[in-house]
């Protein structure tokens, strides 16, 4: 049962067609943290430290993680309207497009 209930949270969590950054650092951050609170529970008996290594764990691998793919997208984008701007014409080739262009097609 537990398992058919994280498959079923995991694909109702990517059923979105698009995820926010935030969404999938906290679906990471849950993915990372839960193995090492259950490790630590197991290992020292104690459910406060489980539960305390798992917030403790989430926070900063979710922390991460945003920080990570916050910046990663960033720099893709940067590179992305860089690219636009140097593709951009001229005031010249604007007027050429717009008003000379038109009228050599109609006179043929």
């Amino acid at each position: 049962m537990g398992t058919n209930l994280i498959c079923s949270f995991a694909t109702s969590m990517f059923s979105t067609k698009n995820l926010s950054p935030r969404q999938l650092s906290a679906f990471t951050a849950g993915i990372l943290s839960i193995p090492i609170a259950l490790g630590i529970w197991w290992l020292t008996g104690n459910w406060k430290i489980g539960v305390g290594s798992f917030v403790l764990v989430f926070a900063g691998s979710y922390g991460l993680v945003l920080f990570t793919l916050e910046r990663f997208i960033y720099s893709k984008i940067k590179l992305i309207y860089k690219l636009i701007h140097q593709t951009k014409a001229t005031k010249r080739e604007e007027v050429y497009y717009k008003y000379i262009l038109p009228k050599r097609v109609l006179m043929k």
